[in-house]
This record gives C-alpha cells, sequence and structure tokens, in this order.
C-alpha cells in the first residue's frame, strides 16, 4: 500500500524531507522482530519497553520507513516524526488494513463485570439465528470460527484492525477494557454497538481516581457511530451518569434496569422479565447469579436490534451454559461441589457468593486472595463482604506480580487481622487451600473458589496443578481413587 494512504488522517513531520510518494509499505509493526523486507516500523515508547532502542534491528530485518518520536537520520530507511507514537498506531492499522470499509457489525462491551459473559451470551444467540460471530476477548479470540490465544483482554491496535481484517464474521465482539480505551489500543475502530456493563472500584492502581477510570470507559462511546446502538446498564450509579450523557445525542438508547423504568426490567426474586410496553415473563436461566441475568438482559437488546425472534433468543439463553471459569462447577462424591470464578471485585465476589445461595448450597465455603502490586482499595471490601455472605472463608495466594510470597502472606495476615473472623483462617499455598475447603465441605455444600477463573497459575504450588480447575479435577480423582 501507497504510504500516504497509510499517513492518512495522521500529523507528522518529515525532518528530513525525503520523498515518499514512491514508497510502497508491505506490512505494519512496532515489533522490531516481526519486520521484513518493505516494512513500516512504528518506535512506541511503552510502558516497560521504549521501540526507539530497537530501529537498528529493524532496520537490518528490511524496515523502509520508521515512525518515532525522537527524529534521527537513517541511512537505510526514511524517518517519520510524530507526536506520540502510541496515538498512530490505531490509525495506521486503520489505513493499512482498511477495516472502515469492513462489512461486519462490530460490538464494543466496556465495564468493570460482564464483558467476557455477556460476549458469549451475545455470540451463542446471534449464532442460533443465523449470523456467524467473532470474539476478541479474556478467554480467547475467535476469528472466522477458529481460536486463538490471547494475552490481554483487548491486543494493541496493530492486532486488533489485523483481526478485524481477516474477519469474514458477521459479528465481532470485542471486550474492551479501560487499559485498552487508555492506551488507544481501539483507535480507529468504529462501533456499531457498544455496551455499558457497569463500574466499580477496580485498578485504580492504574487510575487513581474513580473519576478517571469512569471517563476512560465512557471513551468507548466516542467511537459509536451516529445512530449506533448504545446499551446501559442503569442499575450501577455510573451507568445512570452514562445514561444521562447519551439520552441527549445522536444514538439508539436503550437500557436493562432491576429498579428504574428500562427498556427491559428484570423482577430478580420473581425470575421475571418485563420489555417495554410489554408484560412480565418467567425468564430463569441455567447459569445462576443477578449478574447473569443482568447480562441475559443486555444480550437480549442485542437481539432486538437485529431484528431476531425474541423467543427464540430467550429460549437459547434460558440454556446458556457455564463458560471456562465463569461460575464452573465440577461436582464431588458426597453431593458437594466446586465453582470456579474470575470474580475479583467487590461486586463480583457477592454476585457469586449469592449465586451459590441460590443454588441451594448448605454453605458456602469461599477461597480467594488478593493480587500483589494491584488495587489495594478493593482488599478490604472484599474481604468483608466475604466474611459477611460465606460460611467460612480462606485466604490463598494469587497472583505475586513481583511481590515475595512472605510479603503478600503478611498482607493476608494483616487484613484477617483487621477485617476477617473466626470462621476464616490462612492458607497460602493455594492448591492446599482448595483441597482443604473440599475436605472440610459437607453433603449440599459449596466451595467457591475465586479469582482466577480461566487463568493459569502464575508460580508453582505443591499439588503441581496450573489452574484452580485443574487442582479441583485432581483433588476429585484422588477422592475417586480413595472410595474405589
Amino acid at each position: 500500500m501507497n504510504i500516504e494512504k497509510i499517513l492518512n488522517g495522521i500529523s507528522y513531520k518529515n525532518p528530513y524531507n525525503e520523498p515518499l510518494d514512491h514508497i510502497d509499505i508491505l506490512g505494519i509493526t512496532d515489533d522490531s522482530r516481526e519486520v521484513q523486507e518493505g516494512f513500516m516500523f512504528i518506535a512506541v515508547n511503552g510502558e516497560k519497553i521504549d521501540g526507539h532502542q530497537y530501529i537498528d534491528e529493524a532496520i537490518q530485518n528490511g524496515a523502509s520507513v520508521v515512525v518515532g518520536e525522537r527524529p534521527e537520520p537513517l541511512e537505510k530507511s526514511v524517518y517519520l516524526s510524530v507526536e506520540q507514537s502510541k496515538s498512530v498506531l490505531g490509525i495506521i492499522a486503520k489505513n493499512f488494513y482498511d477495516t472502515t470499509n469492513n462489512k461486519q457489525q462490530i460490538i464494543g462491551i466496556t465495564g468493570t463485570n460482564g464483558k467476557t459473559t455477556t460476549s458469549y451470551m451475545l455470540k451463542a444467540a446471534l449464532e442460533a439465528q443465523g449470523y456467524q460471530c467473532g470474539v476478541v476477548g479474556t478467554i480467547q479470540n475467535i476469528v472466522n470460527g477458529q481460536a486463538f490465544k490471547t494475552i490481554n483482554t483487548t491486543p494493541n491496535p496493530l492486532k486488533l484492525h489485523q483481526l478485524l481484517h481477516k474477519s469474514e464474521d458477521d459479528v465481532m465482539i470485542v471486550e474492551v477494557s479501560s487499559h485498552a480505551l487508555k492506551q488507544d489500543r481501539v483507535k480507529g475502530v468504529i462501533f456499531d454497538v457498544a455496551i455499558f456493563t457497569n463500574l466499580e472500584k477496580e485498578h485504580l492502581d492504574y487510575h487513581a481516581t474513580m473519576e478517571d477510570y469512569f471517563e476512560t470507559k465512557y471513551q468507548l462511546f466516542k467511537q459509536l457511530k451516529k445512530n449506533g446502538l448504545a446499551i446501559v446498564n442503569r442499575d450501577n450509579s455510573w451507568g445512570e451518569i452514562v445514561y444521562r450523557r447519551l439520552k441527549e445525542q445522536s444514538y439508539v438508547l436503550k437500557t436493562i434496569s432491576t429498579e428504574s423504568d428500562a427498556s427491559i426490567l428484570l423482577n430478580i426474586e420473581q425470575s421475571t422479565i418485563q420489555f417495554s410496553g410489554g408484560k412480565a415473563i418467567p425468564f430463569e436461566l441455567k447459569m445462576p447469579g443477578e449478574h447473569n441475568r443482568l447480562n441475559a438482559a443486555m444480550t437480549l437488546l442485542v437481539c432486538e436490534h437485529f431484528r431476531l425472534n425474541r423467543e427464540k433468543s430467550m429460549d437459547v439463553l434460558r440454556h446458556f451454559a457455564s463458560l471456562p471459569g465463569r461460575f464452573e462447577s465440577i461436582h464431588f462424591p458426597g453431593n458437594k461441589r466446586i465453582a470456579i470464578d474470575y470474580a475479583h471485585t467487590t461486586k463480583g465476589i457477592i454476585y457469586c457468593l449469592k449465586a451459590a445461595r441460590e443454588c441451594n448450597a448448605k454453605r458456602v465455603i469461599h477461597v480467594f486472595g488478593f493480587r500483589g502490586n494491584r488495587d489495594e482499595s478493593k482488599r478490604a471490601d472484599m474481604l468483608i463482604n466475604s466474611a459477611i455472605y460465606s460460611d467460612q472463608y480462606i485466604l490463598t495466594l494469587d497472583d505475586l506480580n513481583e511481590q515475595t510470597e512472605e510479603e503478600m502472606i503478611q498482607v493476608l495476615y494483616d487484613y484477617h487481622e483487621k477485617y476477617g473472623h473466626s470462621q476464616g483462617k490462612i492458607i497460602p499455598d493455594r492448591t492446599l487451600a482448595i483441597k482443604e475447603a473440599i475436605e472440610a465441605a459437607d453433603e449440599g455444600d459449596i466451595v467457591l473458589v475465586t479469582g482466577k477463573g480461566h487463568e493459569s497459575y502464575n508460580q508453582a504450588f505443591q499439588l503441581g496443578t496450573n489452574s484452580d480447575r485443574e487442582t479441583a479435577e485432581k483433588i476429585k480423582q484422588a477422592v475417586k481413587d480413595m472410595t474405589v
């Protein structure tokens, strides 16, 4: 592609007045190791790595053009200077992959909790009525029916636009994290549908204030096309602010709530759903929890927008099964079970503990921990609410994130002493904590393990397993072997 097309919409300087009209770019990347002959290399000054240090390597690998923030004369390549490399990645990617001309509908979902479950509910409901759907998100990326591993909830803009370009799907569903919005990872993407699930205390180690966290999330709606569909959960003070801001703008605005006037009104106690202007009808889900009913309601609003058969959409959601690490249940001999969930915020934990009660648990034993070098402001609330809603809790290690085990174990003891109660205990080794909880469970009890969900462990534990699910399965097999 001609370089002038790639640079369309970008403010740049050509400090050495290099002729550009003859240059065709064969590929774009911000990783010098991926550079091939005829590529454009964008040197990004990131949080941990400064791409400017790898310009020489990129040129050796064949870069014909380098885009960066600090002009320097290059013998074998053209250097173009921009104010901030990171902010132009999305525009370069959009232009190179021509994603503005893609035919698929793009749905963006943001919020503290519920992005992943809503994504897969949408995928199931839309595909049941003839749409092929791709997903970009926390568990994996799915494009053209093929699944790929993912590192971040939302990939960097070069990867995201490449995925959108490759996609022959009718719909692409994109989980949009606050980090992605803050770091311009979705820059250049125009959304047909934007969904706000909720907002609560999270990532304040990154955003510093809830106001900054909120404004970052709100950026998604600034990339919603004119007359696009905006869906907002009003059962949240931040959602109410989004609603008030959007109702005066040129969007199709739909809402869900258990309390306020809304496009879909949910009655949690009676398990009913009421579309605007209609009657309350039964709506029970296979997946337990108020949060999943809210996720399903947002899904139904998208289905209505796509003019799908309402009853069929509702039936798909009624039978929607669990996702990896989303209240994922493993049943044990003796009529007890473990539920594994990714919940790592106060509200997420409360939802899961209440969901366990919905499953008629006699007792709920909660195993969880705190991530090292992450938002400390939510830790006390997490423990306080675990103590309220569970019958017993076991504090254990989560990801250390460069803190030492000794440091995090001391954190567990400090919080347990200050906010815990006599029914709680500390078992630092995560696998042994799960084992202890299962052994302590009686008939009809549920062991709820939160924090890691589908993720693999980042450190070694005594049972030698790599995830909460693996740990549970190993313990289950040991129990079976003992009863044979």
